[in-house]
């Protein structure tokens, strides 16, 4: 059924008929501002979020077509909203008795000439779909939680019952194989 919602998305969009915003803020919005919140814990700047993430589909569709738009709005969602974090670490808005934001994106820092690169283009979400389904179950849940949906290790480790140092290790592990991955697969990180 949503393959089907996302054809009607995607021909709206083609066509440049407005209702396609309506429907994505409709069926996606709510996973928008999710991602948002999650990183700043504030309702307006997921709302915010959600706003540029909807110019941004809008501005993007045509000329690509992704497959999934729900997949492709997390994508420009979680890029809006490390750009922000980005320009308010660099602004020196961030408070420094919340430790989540400078983790988080000293993080996403070990990567961040690569991201650069290729963030741009659908070929990255398919290198990190294949590369999530070849995860186990347990790790595929750290990566996305601690990458994806920017949870806490301790919150992490907690809900998975598992001690925040093998987090710690899974996620370097990953980090590492998924770096190893893109670049055998034409990806550098320079």
């Amino acid at each position: 059924m949503k393959n089907s919602i996302d054809d009607v998305i995607i021909k709206l969009l083609f066509d440049r008929d407005e209702r396609a915003l309506e429907k994505i803020q409709t069926e996606y919005g709510q996973l928008i501002k999710y991602i948002a919140f999650n990183l700043f814990k504030n309702s307006d700047v997921a709302e915010e979020c959600l706003n540029d993430t909807l110019l941004d589909i809008w501005n993007s569709i045509p000329p690509n077509k992704p497959a999934s738009v729900s997949s492709y709005a997390s994508m420009l969602a979680r890029r809006r909203a490390i750009d922000r974090l980005r320009k308010e670490n660099a602004e020196k808005r961030i408070h420094p008795g919340n430790s989540t934001y400078p983790d988080v994106y000293e993080e996403l820092a070990d990567i961040d000439d690569l991201s650069d690169r290729v963030i741009d283009g659908i070929e990255l979400s398919r290198h990190i779909n294949a590369f999530l389904k070849s995860l186990s179950g347990v790790n595929r849940e750290i990566f996305i939680s601690r990458y994806f949906d920017f949870e806490e290790l301790d919150s992490i480790a907690k809900r998975l019952k598992i001690s925040k140092n093998s987090v710690n290790t899974r996620l370097f592990r990953m980090k590492n194989t998924f770096k190893k991955q893109l670049s055998e697969g034409g990806y550098r990180n320079e």
